[in-house]
């Protein structure tokens, strides 16, 4: 089917590749290769059937989720990529700052230096928390950071407490990582601004789109022993979805 003079591409089927996690998605009703959709599902009444309130907020919500979801993809992709231990970095302020224009040139600061120290181009995600009095921290995850003291670090950094650990004991780094991201979703720090950002060049996800039962059937039994979550949401534009998770670093329980 054409529309505006392009062939539009249908699928049912997706596939997700971020590193290690393996996400399958297969939807009730067909969806168009380029079009945004709400793919985790729980939607209500539609957007055009709520107040002008409950539409902000819905928006919010769904900025907020699709965020969550693509920091976890990208560190996912990221963590096993640049030939390093990656390393789960905390940063905090002495200072009660609570504005994030200041707080992220500070961070920006921070980074430059740190590179100027290393002479090396970093790779990372940086999650902005605020606590319950409003104080903005920083989760960040270097992929290819080196070994570097805690004290050194801290002298750096030149804005407070640092805390720095190895990721080795995490199976899902990115919904590590996630569970710091704001669990208000009508945060108005936030509102109109980004609450993650990145470095340059880092691995993208892979994500494949299928009409194809027999394919994605083959992929699923190829996967079953690396299986960890399965659910079904109901979305307004999808009808049903089956969403299945796998882990292709879990042990296998087959002997």
């Amino acid at each position: 089917m054409k529309r505006g003079g392009r062939l539009r591409k249908f699928y049912n089927k997706k596939i997700v590749w971020s590193g290690n996690i393996v996400e399958v998605y297969e939807y009730d009703n067909s969806l168009v290769c380029g079009e945004v959709r709400n793919e985790n599902g729980r939607a209500g009444m539609t957007v055009s059937d709520r107040s002008d309130s409950d539409r902000s907020k819905l928006y919010r919500n769904q900025v907020l989720t699709r965020a969550r979801r693509d920091v976890r993809r990208l560190i996912n992709a990221n963590i096993n990529a640049w030939g390093q231990v990656p390393k789960f970095l905390t940063l905090t302020f002495n200072k009660h700052i609570t504005e994030l224009e200041q707080a992220n040139y500070e961070f920006k600061k921070f980074r430059q230096r740190l590179e100027y120290e290393l002479k090396l181009k970093l790779k990372y995600v940086a999650v902005v928390e605020f606590t319950k009095k409003g104080r903005i921290h920083y989760h960040v995850v270097f992929f290819n950071l080196p070994y570097i003291q805690s004290n050194d670090l801290a002298s750096i950094w030149r804005n407070g407490f640092i805390k720095i650990n190895a990721i080795s004991h995490v199976d899902n780094v990115g919904a590590y990582v996630t569970k710091y991201m704001t669990k208000d979703n009508d945060d108005e720090r936030l509102k109109g601004k980004k609450s993650y950002f990145t470095s340059r060049g880092l691995k993208k996800p892979i994500e494949k789109y299928l009409n194809d039962e027999k394919e994605i059937a083959k992929v699923k039994d190829k996967l079953s022993h690396k299986k960890v979550y399965e659910n079904q949401f109901e979305n307004e534009y999808t009808g049903n979805i089956l969403y299945t998770q796998y882990n292709l670093f879990r042990k296998s329980n087959k002997r």
